[in-house]
């Protein structure tokens, strides 16, 4: 794919596919140095006047620190106004969406202390641009923006969708847009957001990032839809709804943020959220903050259905299963890290291997450990067949959107050196690889099947995603259905099965999620395709590449919604939560 060429302040600039970090419906989002290049898909005329406005008037100097407002407007060879420069995120940040997983706040140790100094922070940003005459409009989980370590800033992005005075915010996502503008078809006419329905979005995030739920969640037998709970007035306070077993107990709320929700999302109260609250249940907190969701061993009953097989007091942080029916975990508690060795009839031995902090990624295969610490390119493979582990080699990988690329089976590790896909694998005790496949230099993410020689992927070119499987030396094609005009692919994951692989893209049209399912066979041809709602996207819980979710049946000691991981085994399925491990035996045995 060619270079393209773009004017800054007069001078040309070339863009390469490799500077691409974001593919989104509106445009794409190119790295430049310490900056940032946003160009539209197609260029209107409001983008240019709203863009100017905020240029000229002087606003952009008088924004909250860490807002990353437009600073130059990029043009095309003719001068007409294509997009515009802004600073950059800083290197592995992530979208506040993250708080809402409440087993990832577990394995980053962030605290609900953490979480309310962040949404403080939050509240004077927005308090201050509500001060200056700009309204959000479409606040939501995926445009405010975690560095990745703590103590946590909040940078906030796509402050070109903005509502300025006259220009409106044309776009608003279903989850965090005030159910009073439900029915505007087009919310780009004029401007229709307020001060108003951006606290009710910053409320929301809010009760996700602390509950781990949204506050129309949970389910009701009569209301099944986030917009029929919001209109019939029906929150997750409610007696008549079910709450969801994993997120954390409403009850932990005080009971002055507990009767602002209601309030709010019951009764249709539309204050600017008080931030005495956020003040209050800090201090409330103090000296003993809880760790998210965090649960406490109990006794489990024996079940022919079931066996437990791990208990730990930290964090499960990966799982292989090998061909022989062994597994090995990695697991953490605080900063200590070992490796555990069990089979059906429970735990062989334990390793102690190092000190290492949360956001650490792992791959296992063979008796090799893979370890990347976070925001690195680094892989520290470690021979773990002894007593102590033994470093071997230490490898480097491309990065995709800030993320080493790298995938493992059950006998061999994949990663990307240059423009090549390797596969290497220990052979006589020396660590020997082999090019497998060609990459695209920033742009090649993949997935390696648990067992054998397969792995499924993409090359990112520009706005275009091209989709991959390999399989036993064999490279194919899978051609996934196209988008439709303005639709976006917002995550994509890769599941495997003995006979067929499962892509998953989550995809974004106007605010709006949807999960799609495409089945192929080992040689790339599609077989079967499934649309399904965007909370449903859960490729890790579907390692059979099955459509419908297994139907487990038999009693269990957790509710499904707890399972981080389902892992195929040869006599049944290891599910994991995030701190035990369990066996369950064949469905339908």
């Amino acid at each position: 794919m060619s270079n393209r060429t773009i004017f800054l302040n007069g001078q040309p600039l070339s863009l390469t596919p490799a500077q691409l970090i974001q593919a989104g419906g509106e445009g794409l989002v190119f790295g430049v140095g310490d900056t940032a290049v946003k160009l539209y898909h197609q260029p209107q005329p409001g983008h240019t006047a709203k863009l100017q406005h905020l240029l000229d008037s002087g606003l952009v100097q008088t924004l909250p620190p860490h807002v990353l407002a437009p600073c130059a407007l990029a043009a095309d060879k003719r001068g007409q106004i294509i997009g515009f420069q802004m600073p950059r995120l800083p290197a592995g940040s992530f979208p506040i969406k993250k708080l809402a997983n409440v087993h990832f706040r577990r394995q980053q140790n962030i605290s609900t202390t953490a979480v309310l100094t962040l949404f403080q922070q939050m509240h004077a940003t927005l308090s201050r641009l509500h001060q200056l005459g700009l309204v959000v409009g479409d606040l939501n989980d995926q445009n405010v923006f975690l560095p990745p370590a703590q103590p946590f800033i909040p940078y906030w992005i796509d402050v070109d969708s903005y509502q300025i005075g006259r220009y409106p915010c044309p776009v608003a996502m279903e989850l965090f847009v005030d159910p009073r503008l439900y029915g505007i078809a087009d919310l780009g006419q004029r401007s229709y957001f307020s001060p108003a329905t951006d606290w009710y979005a910053f409320f929301v995030l809010l009760v996700r990032s602390l509950l781990g739920v949204h506050p129309y969640g949970g389910v009701h037998k009569q209301h099944k839809t986030l917009a029929a709970r919001a209109a019939a007035g029906i929150s997750i306070l409610h007696p008549d709804v079910t709450y969801p077993a994993t997120a954390v107990p409403a009850a932990t709320l005080p009971a002055a943020l507990r009767q602002h929700l209601l309030a709010v999302f019951e009764n249709g109260q539309r204050p600017p959220f008080p931030v005495a609250l956020l003040a209050d249940y800090t201090q409330t907190l103090a000296g003993r903050p809880p760790l998210p969701g965090a649960r406490r061993a109990t006794a489990v009953t024996p079940s022919p259905d079931f066996s437990l097989l791990l208990t730990v007091p930290g964090f499960i942080e990966r799982v292989q299963v090998e061909a022989n029916g062994r597994l090995q975990a990695i697991v953490r508690q605080e900063n200590d890290v070992r490796l555990v060795r069990l089979g059906l009839g429970g735990v062989v031995n334990e390793t102690p291997l190092f000190s290492g902090q949360p956001g650490y990624r792992y791959a296992l295969f063979q008796n090799v450990l893979v370890v990347n610490p976070p925001g690195s390119r680094q892989l520290l493979l470690l021979d773990v067949s002894g007593r102590q582990p033994q470093k071997m080699q230490m490898l480097e990988t491309a990065l995709f959107r800030d993320t080493a690329v790298f995938a493992a089976s059950d006998e061999a590790l994949y990663r990307i050196a240059g423009n090549w896909i390797m596969r290497g694998s220990v052979q006589r005790g020396l660590y020997v690889e082999e090019a497998i496949a060609t990459a695209h230099h920033k742009q090649t993410r993949f997935w390696a099947a648990p067992r054998g020689d397969t792995l499924g992927g993409y090359h990112r070119v520009f706005a275009e995603n091209r989709y991959f499987l390999l399989h036993n030396g064999a490279s194919y094609d899978v051609a996934l259905p196209d988008l439709r005009p303005g639709e976006s692919v917002v995550e994509t994951a890769v599941a495997f099965g003995n006979t067929a692989v499962a892509f998953w893209r989550k995809i974004n049209w106007r605010g709006a999620l949807r999960s799609e399912v495409c089945l192929a066979n080992h040689r790339g041809k599609l077989t079967q395709q499934l649309t399904t709602t965007a909370e449903n996207f859960h490729p890790e819980l579907y390692p059979f590449a099955l459509i419908p979710p297994l139907p487990i049946t038999a009693p269990l000691p957790f509710a499904a919604e707890e399972i981080i991981h389902l892992h195929l085994h040869p006599q049944g399925v290891i599910a994991q939560t995030g701190s035990q491990l369990f066996f369950l035996p064949p469905f339908g045995a």
